[in-house]
This record gives structure tokens, sequence and C-alpha cells, in this order.
């Protein structure tokens, strides 16, 4: 068994992919909130239309493209569709947060002098925070436990998620329980533990 391997794999994947999401997620949500632009709306649906479409729909799609440009079975192959399919939740929830904030904050700042670029990460980002926290919980899951795409698109032992190593205490006419269930606490661990120390700040940030 290559749990321990597995294991930061799905750390390396997991925080690199909730870092994507939560970084651009904010950038866009806040620019739709705010700024007013032709297409805002036009743009603003496609993003929720991303929330529409049946993730487990697109996966030969995405493995026959994933193949023809020949980076499947990467370190970076599941960050792909796991930033895709994070954004359009994330832009939702940033952009109707973004909304409740008053707008005379972001004017004050730009009378004091303050740029685009530092109301947007001095004072919006820190007001933002509960829901960017949440953002990141929530996506730390979905990417943490996700199982359809690791499988379709990741062949390499070295390269396997969490979810498909667990997989591998299971034979054809044998299971091993007592290890699986072992590998099943051990691996569920690190998302209990982020749930209870941030669980205040998902609550403020839905």
């Amino acid at each position: 068994y290559h749990l321990g391997e597995s294991m930061m794999n799905s750390v390396r994947t997991t925080v690199l992919s909730v870092f994507l999401i939560v970084l651009c997620g904010f950038i866009v949500g806040y620019i739709l909130a705010r700024v007013k632009f032709k297409g805002n709306r036009a743009l603003y649906g496609m993003f929720l239309m991303g929330m529409l479409i049946p993730i487990h729909s697109l996966l030969v799609p995405i493995y026959v493209v994933f193949n023809k440009v020949g980076i499947s079975n990467k370190w970076f192959t599941l960050l792909f569709p796991y930033v895709a399919f994070g954004l359009p939740l994330a832009i939702f929830l940033v952009e109707g947060f973004v909304k409740g904030i008053p707008v005379a904050l972001e004017e004050a700042a730009a009378i004091d002098g303050s740029s685009f670029s530092r109301t947007l990460w001095s004072i919006i980002l820190p007001i933002c925070r509960p829901i960017l926290v949440t953002i990141g919980i929530i996506s730390t899951f979905g990417n943490w436990n996700e199982f359809s795409f690791a499988l379709v698109l990741i062949k390499d032992q070295a390269l396997q998620t969490v979810p498909l190593a667990l997989t591998q205490f299971k034979g054809q006419f044998a299971s091993d329980y007592p290890k699986q269930m072992a590998a099943m606490l051990i691996t569920m661990s690190p998302i209990v533990i982020l749930y209870f120390v941030f669980s205040k700040e998902i609550i403020k940030g839905m």
C-alpha cells in the first residue's frame, strides 16, 4: 500500500486547487459585482451555468481532450477539472457577498488616495474572509474526496490520490476491512480537524 504517498498527492492537489479557486473566485466575483461593463450579466450567467452542468457527463470528453493534449497522468492533471468546476460556486458566493459591502468604503478609500489594487487587497479581502474560508472548506471537501476524475485521468500508482488508494484494500475475492477502516480514519482526520477549526468562519460566510 502507498497510503502516505497518496496522502501527499492529495494534499498537493487539494492545496493548489483550493488556492486557485479562492484567488480567481475572489477577483472575478469582485469584478462582476462592482465593475459595470457590457456583457457583465452575460458573463456572470455563463459562470453560473457551470453549476448546472453534471460533472460526470464530461468525464469522457475531458479524458479524450487531455489524452490528445498530453496532460493526462501528470501531477498537475487534476488541477484543471478541480479548478474549473470549483470556480462557478466560488464566483457566485463572492459576487453575492461583495454586493452586501457598502460602496462607500471603497469611495472613502479612493478619496484618501488608495489605488484599486490596494483597496481590493487591504480592504475588501479582509472583509470577505468569512466567505473565502467557506469557499475554501467546501472546495477542500470536494477535491479531497473526489474519485471519478482521479480514476479516469490518473493511471500511475505514484500519482494516485487518497480515494484511489483506499480501493487497494479491496480485491476481487477478499477485502482487508481492518486496514481499510484504519486507512479511512487516517485520511478523514485532516478534513475533520480542518472543519472544526474553521466551523465558525463557515457559519459567518453562509
